[in-house]
């Protein structure tokens, strides 16, 4: 009888264990890569330590995501199914650097969440010879996303297989050669920084995140900026916020259409100054912050304040059949499209919440100087508040110091005498280095302009030694 009742806490805590893990499948997939020039060998997992794929949530419950027989044998696999090696294929390994599946819940829709790391060596007859690395990213959202797992996968792999239809295979051969045990512990040689943190961005239209790494545009379709209709907000809050703030898009002319639209194909633009990025269907300026970039968008939907809202009806609907009739109201604030800071991942094209969670809080306090050029002494002053509070006001030949210590906060700039309709900006300011913003209030056009370090340092030098 022990022995009966042991074999079965021993089968239930078998049940359990696997009612907590989640395994995606991969046998409904397919792998598209168009202009496929490669044929995947092996997959290896080069995670230091190998740590947890991600978690799912099954009927509310959390479950780990792994595979049966491990990362790297699953993809390998599946590759060696869907990708048939033909004679003129570069025989390769990817080794995984990092990958991530998560979900995100929160009322009736949740959010599935990808990303993937690898470097590809290809195999020649001395060994493995690092060639680039790639990287991905995939998000979905719906009412059950569990599934999109596996499809998320597919599309990452299918990505990073396409970014190597423009390897620089000769470069990968002559480095040097490494054992297939190596791999995984291996750290080739960091390249160069991407082009658009060397190089001024150039003015054309993004469809894709590989075209802003390398500040490539499509240059062939014209294109004008158009300031979009103002967004109604469901709350004053976020309304007052985004007052003042100007909301733009790329008309684009095809042929005689000059109102033509690009659709979701679009990824972002430049106008030859600033580069803007979509989200949520909108575009918002980047700003760049060393290595990377942020904008400030509208914030997701308040669970918070969607939770008590639908209690406070609930309440009324019960009430309603009591006495006749009565209100849903809640004291909870909405911060409902709110301006929220995001980030731009330069390595999957990943946007997300910035700071993201675990990122190290920085004291460092960021400076914006504002300046105006030696006009016509005469000219009105132009006012400048941040978060509403007037910090100073500028005429022509002088400019103002701004600090900015709330990292990762987004910064509300508003001009006060410039003949604009938007005098505001959101942004972060660059902790990294100090900012410039060049405002000209007597032509016609934008106000102001951001400045390169270089030059703005510079003319601020000019604009001292005309006081002096």
């Amino acid at each position: 009888m022990k022995t009966f009742l042991l074999t079965l806490l021993m089968a239930g805590a078998s049940l359990a264990a696997r009612a907590q893990t989640f395994y995606p499948d991969l046998d409904l997939q397919t792998l598209d890569v168009p202009g496929r020039v490669v044929h995947v060998e092996q997959v290896l997992d080069g995670r230091a330590g190998t740590p947890p794929i991600g978690i799912a949530y099954r009927a509310g419950r959390a479950a780990a995501i792994e595979f049966r027989q491990g990362v790297g044998p699953a993809l390998t696999a599946f590759a060696l199914r869907q990708l048939p090696a033909r004679p003129t294929d570069h025989p390769v390994v990817l080794c995984l650097r990092s990958l991530h599946l998560g979900e995100t819940l929160g009322g009736p829709r949740e959010q599935a969440t990808a990303d993937l790391t690898a470097d590809v060596y290809e195999h020649l007859p001395d060994g493995y010879h690092f060639v680039q690395a790639v990287a991905a990213h995939a998000s979905t959202q719906g009412r059950e996303v569990t599934y999109w797992h596996a499809v998320h996968l597919a599309q990452m792999l299918a990505q990073c297989l396409g970014q190597l239809n423009t390897a620089d295979w000769a470069a990968g051969a002559a480095r040097p050669a490494r054992l297939l045990t190596a791999l995984p512990t291996d750290a080739p040689a960091a390249g160069r920084r991407a082009a658009i943190l060397r190089e001024t961005p150039r003015r054309g239209l993004y469809f894709r995140f590989e075209e802003f790494l390398q500040n490539r545009p499509d240059t062939t379709l014209t294109f004008a900026l158009d300031t979009a209709r103002a967004r109604r907000y469901p709350s004053p809050i976020a309304t007052a916020q985004w007052l003042g703030v100007a909301r733009v898009r790329p008309k684009v002319r095809f042929g005689a259409n000059p109102d033509a639209t690009l659709g979701e194909d679009l990824w972002g633009f430049c106008d030859g100054q600033q580069v803007f990025v979509k989200y949520n269907k909108l575009f918002y300026p980047l700003t760049r912050q060393g290595s990377f970039f942020t904008f400030v968008a509208e914030a997701p939907l308040d669970q918070l304040h969607a939770e008590a809202l639908a209690q406070s009806q609930s309440r009324a609907a019960m009430l309603a059949g009591l006495v006749g009739a009565a209100v849903a109201r809640t004291n909870m604030p909405d911060h409902t499209a709110e301006p929220m800071t995001y980030g731009l991942d330069m390595t999957t094209g990943a946007l997300g919440p910035f700071p993201a969670l675990g990122t190290p809080v920085r004291t460092d306090t960021a400076y914006v100087y504002l300046y105006r050029p030696a006009q016509a002494a005469d000219a009105p002053p132009v006012g400048v508040f941040v978060d509403g509070r007037e910090m100073g006001a500028l005429r022509p030949g002088q400019y103002l110091e701004v600090p900015w210590t709330r990292f990762g906060k987004p910064m509300r700039l508003c001009l006060n005498g410039v003949p604009v309709s938007n005098p505001c900006q959101l942004l972060v300011p660059n902790a990294a280095q100090l900012s410039y913003l060049k405002i000209d209030a007597s032509r016609n056009g934008p106000a102001w302009q951001w400045m390169s370090p270089r030059q703005g340092s510079a003319e601020l030098d000019e604009l001292d030694k005309l006081r002096k």
